[in-house]
């Protein structure tokens, strides 16, 4: 598949509780933004780019990409933002990432599209834990989380439980799924 047939969507609406509630999205890594480090990684991989956001959308309609703001505020998670997204995606496929990876890998679509035909979901694994917040899904595939959500259920991890998932083993790249959660992580 080529690039033509991604959607990526970066998610930047969550609570960033151990950033002391400062928009994690924003805070400085390596002289710039954690957002402009996913973006600079996955843009080369997919044909659009969205963003889903929770709060402060000036900072977030000054980029030149399609941003999105949660449909429920109050940080309600991850499937609520791909959900918030979901009616702007026109491609077959959709890559998902958080906006705290800033070494996610430059080939991390490359890796998983292979098993995306038999499979609904296409999770990558570090050889520790799946990374289940980064994945490349059917579009089709993300009309199921409005009624997993409904049920009262936030899990990423539940809703995808549900899906024809695979998970690809990435080990030799485990360092690239490295979350930026705390200040000591910036410096």
């Amino acid at each position: 598949m080529g690039t033509n047939d991604i959607t990526g969507i970066i998610l930047a609406g969550g609570a960033s509780r151990r950033m002391d509630g400062k928009d994690k999205a924003w805070l400085s890594y390596n002289g710039k933004p954690l957002i402009k480090h996913v973006i600079e990684r996955i843009e080369p991989q997919v044909d659009e780019l969205i963003l889903s956001y929770s709060q402060y959308p000036e900072k977030y309609q000054s980029l030149p990409y399609a941003c999105y703001r949660d449909y429920k505020l109050g940080f309600q998670g991850p499937l609520t933002g791909i959900l918030s997204c979901c009616r702007y995606i026109s491609t077959p496929l959709v890559f998902v990432v958080p906006c705290d990876v800033p070494f996610i890998p430059t080939n991390i679509i490359q890796r998983l599209s292979p098993h995306i035909k038999e499979h609904e979901v296409v999770t990558p694994h570090d050889g520790i834990r799946e990374q289940y917040l980064v994945f490349l899904s059917k579009a089709t595939t993300l009309n199921s989380i409005h009624p997993y959500l409904s049920s009262g259920t936030k899990s990423v991890r539940g809703w995808l439980s549900q899906q024809s998932k695979c998970s690809v083993d990435c080990s030799e790249e485990m360092g690239s799924f490295e979350n930026i959660n705390t200040p000591p992580q910036l410096s």
